[in-house]
């Protein structure tokens, strides 16, 4: 039986992708071992298609004699570039999935098929409504398609029965589900958190656009003990004129509004965004009226990424702002981000918490999570994957807690 090796680059929705791609193939640890090598490619930064390229050039003498297969995003944004590199591997854009899965199903144990997962993504819908000046995703993900509810109800209740605790629900924007098939995101969420078992439910980024029509219904469901409190909603800037240069469909107060009603309305959320530093026309005076917005909104989780240019995207009509610039921005916000994380994090600190077990550590840990999505590593003791425990939190750091168990 041939073995794979899969390389995945990029977000949520592309890890699922590869579970699926893969899944009931026996799998190698790295190139060398393997007999097909599949690298899921992203195309969402520019950082992100360099890491793709390097990754291609570096490792060159693995990939020979080996079947090659190429698939994600970047298929679809600059197939040539990708073709140039690596002439003999086959290529299946991301509406190619099913394809891609139907000719490896050759190597794959049909009995295998279904995976025992503590954490199972779902992914809800692939495009999305919005036409954003920096964004290539759109050209291979496309429009909008919604999944059905019941099928979503179905892979949940699937997944439950076989044992999984936490149920990521992702798309390129979970605000617009719906849109395209007469429902919503609200509607949807009402719906999954009746369904019967013991897991935890984490909706995935959602536009400010979307969200405000619902807010008041997703501030209700975040109240069930199904949810984790925990929303992630893309900023990107805080000034008026580049959202607009953006093509994003919110401004600065509209977002405020939209964040101050969320803190007030979800005791204890957590708080993601994203924020991209450097677009071309943003001045030093845009850029920290950014920074203003991010202090006042006291965000747990800041996602920074610097702008840069992809292949058929709006912004390339605008001038280009210097590297050492988008540097500096990128620093500056990063430092100032981590700190607001930190202070935050400090105050749990003596407090004890739940925890749901999810994932093995490094030396000897487990990593788990509060009912807001803290992110906990606690040693592991006598504690059990997939099992709730009591927890108190010892130290912390900005992007998670450390603890001890309580028995």
């Amino acid at each position: 039986m041939k073995t794979i090796f899969i390389k995945t680059f990029g977000c949520t929705l592309n890890q699922r992708d590869s579970q699926d791609i893969v899944l009931g193939i026996k799998e190698s640890k790295d190139e060398k071992s393997a007999d097909i090598i599949i690298i899921n490619t992203c195309g969402v930064k520019e950082q992100t298609e360099t890491k793709i390229y390097k990754y291609i050039v570096d490792h060159q003498k693995e990939f020979s004699n080996k079947e090659l297969i190429l698939t994600g995003c970047l298929i679809d944004i600059d197939f040539s570039k990708l073709k140039e590199l690596l002439p003999k591997a086959k290529m299946f854009g991301i509406k190619d999935k099913a394809k891609l899965i139907k000719y490896l199903d050759k190597f794959r144990n049909l009995k295998k098929k279904t995976k025992a997962e503590i954490t199972k993504t779902l992914i809800i819908a692939n495009g999305c409504l919005g036409n954003c000046a920096y964004c290539a995703v759109k050209f291979a993900r496309g429009k909008l398609k919604s999944k059905s509810s019941k099928d979503i109800k179905t892979e949940i209740e699937e997944a439950v029965n076989n044992g999984a605790k936490e149920i990521l629900l992702t798309a390129q924007d979970t605000g617009c589900y719906g849109l395209d098939i007469k429902t919503n995101i609200a509607s949807l969420l009402k719906e999954i958190i009746t369904i019967p078992g013991d897991f935890r439910i984490r909706l995935g980024m959602g536009n400010p656009q979307h969200f405000k029509n619902y807010k008041t219904e997703i501030s209700q469901i975040m109240k069930s003990e199904k949810m984790y409190k925990f929303l992630h909603v893309p900023m990107q800037s805080g000034n008026n004129a580049v959202l607009k240069k953006m093509n994003r469909h919110h401004t600065k107060k509209e977002y405020l509004d939209l964040i101050n009603y969320f803190k007030k309305n979800i005791k204890g959320l957590t708080l993601a965004t994203d924020v991209i530093v450097g677009f071309p026309t943003e001045t030093e005076k845009d850029f920290l009226e950014t920074v203003e917005v991010l202090k006042k909104c006291n965000f747990d989780i800041v996602n920074i990424s610097r702008f840069g240019q992809r292949k058929g995207i709006e912004a390339n009509n605008y001038k280009d702002l210097h590297g050492r610039i988008k540097k500096e921005r990128s620093r500056l916000v990063t430092k100032i981000c981590a700190k607001i994380a930190l202070e935050k994090n400090k105050k749990l600190i003596g407090k004890t918490k739940e925890i749901l077990l999810i994932e093995l550590g490094k030396n000897n840990t487990l990593i788990g999570r509060t009912n807001n999505y803290k992110q906990v590593v606690v040693p592991k003791d006598k504690l059990i994957l997939g099992k709730t425990s009591k927890v108190k939190i010892t130290a912390a750091k900005p992007g998670y807690l450390e603890a001890r168990p309580v028995f």
